[in-house]
């Protein structure tokens, strides 16, 4: 394959996937989650395409080397904004996660104590923030390209 068609590739596919989780966001911002199911399939479908190109990039990156420096510089820009993209969106689902966890706890707690049930009491704890709300694992379900 052509180099400037592979770099091209990856870039559209990097551009597609920043275009669904910028909306996937919005939708959650906008507490729209019964939207989200369609957002995220079609998110999935995109993001291994991403990782497709990504590979193939890796596996050649004399491919780089067809871009001018200002082409480079782009690139790097460009994928600065997608890794934003990318931790803004983890941020929005963690957050999202959290305070339906919470509001199902509140609810069980409700329960129990509507019905007399003693016991631990079920109490939505503070939710971890940030990078931090991942865990040690990783950096990303899209990875981590160090060639650009």
């Amino acid at each position: 394959m052509n180099p400037r068609d592979l770099i091209q590739l990856f870039v559209e596919s990097m551009a597609q996937l920043t275009a669904v989780m910028r909306h996937e966001i919005e939708l959650i911002r906008g507490r729209e989650f019964t939207k989200l199911e369609d957002v995220q399939r079609r998110k999935a479908q995109i993001a291994k395409g991403y990782h497709d190109h990504q590979t193939r990039l890796r596996k050649n990156l004399a491919a780089l080397d067809a871009l001018s420096d200002e082409e480079r510089t782009d690139l790097r820009k460009l994928y600065a904004s997608f890794r934003e993209t990318l931790s803004e969106n983890m941020i929005a689902l963690k957050s999202a996660h959290d305070a339906t966890d919470r509001v199902v706890k509140m609810v069980i707690s409700g329960v129990k104590k509507a019905r007399g049930v003693t016991g631990p009491d079920v109490r939505p704890g503070k939710p971890v923030r940030g990078y931090a709300a991942y865990g040690t694992g990783g950096v990303g379900a899209a990875g981590y390209n160090r060639t650009l």
